[in-house]
């Protein structure tokens, strides 16, 4: 994980012989360069990844380490999986809009709801109108 606020990359040593590691390191070296330090909305988190994992293909080919586009297509999903279950609205399950960093609000029923800033955090939706 690229903890940007103290520019440092934590990671498993012990994962890390793996292919799987190598390509999680080379993806948190990514984020670093990239400058991805904060995002605003669940989306520009979700785009921050799709370029990291874009330029985590240039630094494999770097590094002569093989690219698993199955790896990535299964990362980028989880990311799906988890903004379409904070997007969902808990009334009626429309897939909804934020509003701001921690609220959405269906625009089909208009239940407004907040959910945790930080993307590691389990999801949790909670209403509020």
């Amino acid at each position: 994980m690229y903890d940007s606020a103290d520019d440092i990359i934590y990671f498993d040593p012990e994962v890390l012989p793996t292919h799987q590691g190598q390509l999680a390191l080379l993806h948190e070296v990514a984020h670093a360069q990239l400058g991805h330090f904060h995002y605003r909305s669940d989306f520009e988190l979700f785009a921050m990844e799709t370029k990291a994992w874009s330029k985590t293909r240039d630094l494999a080919k770097d590094y002569d380490i093989d690219i698993s586009e199955d790896y990535i297509a299964d990362c980028l999903a989880s990311y799906g999986d988890w903004l379409t279950k904070r997007a969902t609205c808990p009334t009626c399950q429309n897939y909804s809009l934020q509003a701001d960093e921690t609220t959405y609000q269906c625009w089909r029923c208009q239940t407004r709801w907040r959910v945790a800033v930080d993307s590691l955090d389990r999801i949790r939706r909670e209403r509020i109108q």
